[in-house]
């Protein structure tokens, strides 16, 4: 781990593979740096035909444990550490610096680190519901405020916590972007009467929006993109995050330093009266935006009224659940999302989560009978694919059947290292079918697609209007809770 110390340590060394080369003392220049890369890289592990498919299995393991280095570290911030998510990493990486053409045994390191990422996201879930509260279902604002604010962004709830009582008493407003939107859903953060609300969409639309946010902009944890100079002498960093000339206050909570932030922010324009929107673009070309959204279903919340939800699936107002979100990302084939929702029929429950859920968050699909629960129910972070796995899990209890059982599809988007964990969390769980795009990991060759359409349920997306059909069709096996006459 990056900080700390807990079981990260230690173990016996580990041999690297003899292709590796030895660097020399001092590194050549840029572009022989790039020419050594295309023989030690990635792209050149699959040349040979024998041994692609067992390369990509290892590729999407060193993601999938890249991911949950990336949550254990979220965890670590706050002092919470599991010594077995460390020794499975030990043990992965072993397995990784030893030359292997062993596909099956790839393939169960893979389900393996499904499984750790599953104990990953209980850790950091269990972090901040112990330190900020359960989430709660409660409305944001998408509207500016008259004040001198800050920009929060990233993934970090508990430096936004300590960002909030800093600024608290000096009157200065904070402001939620990107995947920090679900930080609303926390009675211990909406405590805070300077959480004023949130502004913008997912972290790929930095360069677009935060020219236009007219106060200081912390960046925490991953997601950050080149900064423009429009804003980067507004910009800050904390946490494992960090561009060249970006000044970054600190890793954790015993070394960040707020000063130049609200020094940056006391400074800045901040929002005035005559402000009555934000003035960035919509995230998804909307004419008119909703004035707010509501956040903070977390499994809690969902299953407090799981007897409800019981009683709408008996009358048949909930056919399906869909679970659709994960990263977002630029292209234009990240629509499909959009359209998939906006197509599935009236009876549906869709649970969004991770910066994919602006693709459908601003959706109004109403609401479940006269029971007054949101159609689109917002789990939260990425990380929070653990409260949508519980509650799979409750519901397959309470409908006595396995939870490949459920009238459930799940329709992932994925762009990095976490979206793959959460992706090998699900395989591990026997969760099926996976929907997945907007295209495959380039590491998934033809034989590696094969297994996981056959064995594990992994669908390649397609065209949403027909897909929505396709998946509203599915049943359960065997058949759940048949309507009422």
């Amino acid at each position: 781990p990056r900080r700390g110390g807990g079981a990260g340590g230690g173990g016996e060394p580990v041999a690297m593979p003899r292709s590796v080369p030895v660097l020399p003392a001092v590194l050549p220049a840029t572009d022989d740096l790039v020419e050594l890369g295309r023989g030690v890289g990635v792209l050149q592990r699959f040349i040979d035909p024998k041994t692609q498919s067992s390369e990509g299995v290892r590729e999407m393991l060193m993601y999938g444990l890249k991911g949950i280095a990336a949550y254990t570290d979220h965890s670590l911030v706050n002092h919470r550490e599991d010594p077995a998510i460390y020794a499975f990493l030990r043990k992965a990486l072993a397995f990784l610096a030893t030359p292997s053409d062993d596909l099956n045994q790839g393939l169960g390191l893979c389900l393996e680190a499904g499984k750790a990422n599953v104990n990953a996201m209980a850790l950091l879930y269990d972090s901040h519901a112990t330190s900020l509260g359960v989430p709660s279902p409660t409305q944001v604002s998408l509207k500016p405020r008259p004040g001198k604010c800050i920009l929060v962004s990233g993934h970090d709830l508990i430096v936004l916590e300590a960002l909030l009582k800093k600024t608290q008493p000096l009157g200065i407003d904070v402001y939620t972007h990107g995947e920090m939107l679900p930080a609303h859903g926390y009675p211990g953060l909406r405590q805070y009467s300077n959480l004023a609300g949130h502004f913008g969409g997912a972290w790929m639309r930095q360069s677009v929006e935060f020219p236009h946010f007219p106060g200081a902009i912390l960046v925490t944890t991953n997601c950050l993109t080149e900064p423009h100079d429009t804003y980067d002498d507004r910009l800050f960093t904390a946490g494992a995050v960090g561009w060249t000339n970006v000044p970054h206050i600190g890793n954790d909570l015993t070394d960040i330093d707020f000063d130049p932030v609200i020094a940056t922010a006391t400074r800045a324009r901040g929002f005035v009266e005559q402000d009555v929107a934000f003035g960035h673009p919509d995230p998804v070309g909307q004419a008119r935006r909703p004035e707010a959204l509501t956040v903070g279903f977390g499994h809690e919340a969902i299953l407090g009224a799981a007897g409800t939800i019981l009683d709408e699936i008996k009358k048949g107002t909930i056919s399906r659940f869909y679970v659709v979100g994960g990263c977002d990302g630029f292209e234009g084939q990240r629509s499909y999302y959009t359209d998939l929702v906006a197509n599935l029929p009236p009876t549906s429950v869709v649970l969004t989560l991770g910066c994919g859920k602006y693709r459908v968050n601003h959706l109004d699909l109403g609401t479940v009978g006269e029971t007054g629960i949101p159609r689109i129910l917002d789990l939260g972070q990425c990380n929070d694919a653990f409260s949508a796995v519980q509650v799979a899990v409750a519901l397959a209890k309470a409908l006595d059947c396995q939870v490949s059982d459920l009238p459930l599809s799940i329709v992932l988007s994925w762009f990095e290292q976490k979206a793959i964990a959460v992706l090998l969390s699900c395989l591990h769980l026997g969760l099926k079918p996976i929907h997945i795009g907007p295209a495959l990991p380039a590491f998934v060759t033809p034989q590696v697609l094969d297994v996981l359409v056959q064995d594990y349920g992994l669908v390649p997306i397609g065209d949403p209007v027909q897909d929505a059909k396709t998946m509203a069709a599915a049943l359960p096996t065997p058949p759940l809770c048949p309507r009422s006459p």
